[in-house]
């Protein structure tokens, strides 16, 4: 998809494309957000153990060369705090979905938001998207937060779409589309 592994987002925080090694630092994030995560990652109740996340970052590994996948790891200052992907490409019509987390320290200060934005930037000139979506579980107020933030626009909510915490709920989706195309 691009021949780059890292992006510097700004003095504080750089993308990498996601590595088996980051095993044990991205499940201590996961581990020690698990309450949070699981009220809207239904993911994060299968990562309970270490060897868990490293067979899902190998699984990310088959998929970013099949073109159908593209994880990076979030770095601040160094340090690994969360996650952000590409997925459910449609490269024919040239759209596809983003995903996000980050550990509980890393949150409230503007992160994902400016991860989301230079993301999207990489989306468009490098993948070469031209609409890119976020979906988000209306009661997922942070995560709604960071789509308005980020200039993406509501197009809808979309009844029971998803299933999390041993219920359905309804989600917002949201879109943002390259004008320059």
């Amino acid at each position: 998809m691009t021949e780059n592994t890292s992006w510097r987002v700004d003095d504080e925080i750089e993308l990498r494309l996601v590595q088996p090694n980051d095993d044990e630092a991205l499940f201590r994030q996961v581990d020690d957000t698990r309450k949070q995560l699981e009220e809207y990652m239904p993911w994060a109740e299968d990562t309970k153990t270490i060897a868990n996340e490293r067979r899902f970052l190998e699984y990310c590994q088959k998929r970013i060369a099949d073109n159908a996948l593209w994880p990076v790891t979030i770095l601040v200052s160094g340090e690994v705090a969360g996650m952000f992907d590409f997925h459910d490409f449609d490269h024919p019509n040239r759209h596809c979905s983003i995903g996000y987390w980050l550990g509980k320290n890393f949150q409230h200060n503007g992160v994902m938001t400016r991860t989301v934005e230079a993301a999207v930037k990489i989306g468009f000139n490098e993948l070469k998207m031209h609409k890119i979506n976020i979906l988000a579980e209306v009661e997922n107020k942070s995560s709604n937060a960071v789509a308005i933030r980020s200039g993406f626009h509501l197009d809808g909510t979309l009844r029971d779409h998803i299933y999390s915490a041993g219920k359905f709920h309804d989600a917002n989706i949201y879109s943002l589309v390259d004008n320059k195309a």
